[in-house]
């Protein structure tokens, strides 16, 4: 990211930052802003998408959550896995979870939003109807994965094109950093 100086015409690097060196951790501090800010996280990335919930449980046997999950304007569901620096299993934790998901109906999705929002059913299934393009019998027929991380191990990369190209699996992997100027700082994501 570069700081522009119209008066000057120039351009100035700012500093960048690994998760660990702004003293960002992923569950506590990159989760909880994309928590309270979703429609304005979601707008950076491109994506339409409405927050249906956080540190999602997927089964009583299962000890996993799932970091944040939303929903698309056709109603998929999305898997959306966070990670500092880069981890090999991040693709893999995902698919695991979109597959547990894919069993969901309607009525799991809003408990889901309900527990998020703390607003009423109705209220929930009528925003929920209100977003979709699509009827809410559209819920769930298809599930989205997208993986957000300070970097990603190139089998991660190739694995996810593999599966897009090959399969039509809908994965995305985003590159976040920090850039800082003083004491603001700046979260920069992009589609890799």
């Amino acid at each position: 990211m570069l700081r522009v100086d119209r008066s000057s015409k120039s351009l100035t690097s700012l500093s960048q930052k690994s998760f660990p060196e702004a003293g960002w951790r992923e569950r506590d501090d990159l989760q909880q802003m994309i928590r309270n800010s979703p429609s304005a996280f979601f707008d950076e990335m491109g994506e339409k998408l409405l927050l249906i919930g956080e540190e999602v449980r997927l089964a009583d046997f299962v000890e996993d959550r799932i970091d944040l999950l939303a929903i698309d304007e056709e109603g998929n569901l999305v898997v959306i896995e966070l990670k500092r620096g880069a981890h090999k299993l991040q693709l893999l934790q995902a698919i695991a979870y979109a597959a547990m998901i894919a069993k969901w109906d309607p009525s799991q999705i809003l408990a889901e939003r309900l527990k998020l929002t703390g607003a009423s059913a109705d209220d929930i299934e009528s925003e929920i109807d209100n977003f979709l393009n699509e009827s809410m019998q559209s819920l769930n027929q298809n599930q989205r994965i997208i993986l957000m991380a300070e970097g990603f191990d190139y089998e991660v990369l190739v694995a996810a094109e593999w599966l897009s190209e090959q399969y039509e699996m809908d994965i995305r992997c985003y590159r976040l950093y920090v850039s800082a100027e003083g004491y603001v700082e700046y979260l920069f994501c992009y589609c890799i």
